[in-house]
């Protein structure tokens, strides 16, 4: 039954898991912490591991090829849209008597937003899992390099849940942890393809998570840093995800990684329930199912000690102390909650363009707002460093989160 597809493609394997290269187009089925019983799909090209990403935690990182997306697509064999569905309604026929799956899990060898043609795929899983496994969700794992591409947006918009990665809001980190290929977007832009994708999944009634690994490299850097985390954490508010994953790595043999401790990575979702609640961020832990902060407060586990929230020099002196500094603060308030082009700015606080335009020059040198061209307007969005000073001015003056409104 089990015929191979050409190309050394093999329509199904039941002993593979995602821990290992993967053969087959099916494999499984597994039992994942986060989703129950999974079926996995891999729609990689066939004795290949393509990523854009090499992270320092993964475990295939040894046999990862670290891939420019066009050259990819432009190259190699992929399995089509009809191969992948088809392996996988004969594999959902074989499996009904024995399992009630939970999940469809697109992941497998890399990053499967590489597909050339991910939309007719995504939609062919869809209809092959609404055929022979009604109950069963269509989940996409990412690593969100790839979101700001139109194509993989409108796919990934069609899941059920899409579980993605962000291990890093800043440039520097990204670049010491997930290693990404050189020809990638920079980080803004994957910032700003999250809340894109936050939107669509919103009107399509699917589900974001999001997905970091609390690690520390041999330089001593880390991603669980107090510092970090306030900047991870005011990102998120504004997200808004239905949930947050902070897990531990298995790291692959002779990793130069270390994982961070347990009760590190506890403490670290704290920091970040505080600004999402404690019912939305979870620990993955070893083989634990994924705990959520509740428990952690309730086991009597605690964030880490402030710093004092406190804010660049640079920051406290445009925002608040110089001529103009309430009018610039304003301006980041309502940037934070969609972006804007000067003239919506002006109006939205009240000033005239000239002292509109004036102030956002002052924010860009700054590095607290940056300039998203589209056609022949410019519009400006906040930044990570820009979303860390609001929040801190905020919890100085008593005024809470920055706002979580997505437009």
């Amino acid at each position: 039954m089990w015929a191979g597809l050409g190309s050394g493609l093999r329509p199904y394997d039941p002993l593979a898991d995602a821990s290992q290269p993967v053969g087959a187009l099916v494999f499984g089925p597994n039992i994942s912490r986060r989703l129950g019983r999974v079926l996995g799909i891999n729609i990689l090209p066939p004795g290949r591991v393509m990523c854009t990403y090499r992270c320092a935690y993964c475990p295939l990182a040894h046999a990862v090829e670290l891939v420019d997306p066009r050259t990819a697509r432009a190259s190699a064999s992929w399995p089509t849209p009809e191969q992948v569905a088809g392996a996988l309604a004969q594999v959902l026929e074989e499996l009904a008597p024995s399992y009630a799956l939970d999940a469809l899990v697109l992941i497998g060898n890399g990053e499967p937003t590489l597909h050339p043609r991910l939309p007719e795929v995504v939609e062919a899983l869809r209809k092959a899992g609404e055929a022979h496994a009604p109950g069963a969700e269509l989940v996409v794992f990412t690593n969100s390099s790839l979101l700001a591409e139109k194509r993989v947006l409108e796919a990934l918009a069609l899941a059920d849940q899409v579980v993605a990665k962000l291990d890093a809001v800043d440039e520097g980190l990204r670049q010491a942890i997930n290693r990404p290929h050189p020809s990638l977007a920079r980080l803004p832009r994957v910032l700003e393809a999250l809340l894109a994708l936050r939107r669509a999944l919103s009107e399509l009634g699917g589900r974001l998570v999001v997905s970091i690994t609390l690690l520390e490299l041999p330089s001593g850097l880390t991603n669980a840093k107090e510092k970090h985390l306030r900047q991870l954490g005011a990102f998120l508010s504004l997200l808004s995800p239905e949930q947050v994953h902070l897990e531990m790595p298995l790291l692959p043999p002779g990793s130069p990684a270390q994982a961070s401790p347990r009760h590190e990575v506890a403490r670290a979702a704290l920091r970040l329930a505080e600004g999402l609640g404690d019912e939305r961020v979870f620990v993955l832990a070893g083989t634990s199912l994924p705990v959520p902060a509740r428990l952690l407060r309730k086991a009597g586990i605690s964030p880490p000690p402030s710093e004092g929230r406190r804010r660049p020099p640079e920051a406290a002196l445009l925002l608040l102390e110089g001529p103009g500094g309430r009018t610039r603060l304003r301006i980041l308030e309502v940037l934070a909650a969609r972006r804007m082009n000067c003239h919506q700015v002006a109006k939205a606080t009240g000033i005239s363009w000239w002292t509109a335009q004036k102030h956002l020059q002052r924010l860009l040198e700054a590095g607290l707002v940056r300039t998203v061209p589209l056609g022949r307007r410019t519009y400006y969005a906040i930044t990570p460093a820009g979303l860390t000073a609001l929040e801190a001015i905020r919890a100085d003056e008593g005024r809470g989160q920055p706002p979580t409104r997505l437009l």
